[in-house]
């Protein structure tokens, strides 16, 4: 009986399908102020794998940010090595949401950061999150 019990248990066992890690999902916003200037910007990334995956932003600034408003979003890490750009992109100031190219990858283990340096010409402030 004990036979049949085992071996039932272990058929069980290897028959079931292996769950696969589910994503979680973040989203982290953090505001920068350079006096009436300000920023906003939200990172959204899923950790998975061992990685945080980035997956798009929201920014935010003004007031009016003017035909010379440019944003800088930097994304990066740093571990036992050094910093590692992740990905960097640099272009005119828009307000909403943003996608990020697949493939972006940061180590779970590692200490990562996304800023984005809002420029209206005039002024600038620099909002930074933890990706964690």
């Amino acid at each position: 009986m004990k036979t049949v019990v085992l071996a039932a248990t272990l058929i069980t066992a290897l028959a079931a399908p292996a769950q696969a890690q589910a994503a979680t999902v973040k989203q982290v916003t953090n505001t920068c102020r350079a006096g009436d200037f300000a920023g906003t910007f939200t990172l959204r990334y899923e950790t998975s794998g061992g990685y945080h995956r980035p997956l798009g932003s929201i920014t935010t600034s003004g007031p009016y940010i003017g035909d010379s408003g440019t944003q800088t979003l930097r994304i990066s890490y740093t571990d036992g090595l050094g910093t590692h750009a992740v990905y960097t992109r640099t272009g005119p100031a828009t307000n909403g949401a943003q996608s990020l190219p697949s493939g972006l990858a940061i180590p779970a283990t590692a200490r990562g950061t996304a800023a984005t340096k809002f420029d209206n010409g005039t002024t600038s402030c620099t909002a930074t999150v933890p990706i964690t």
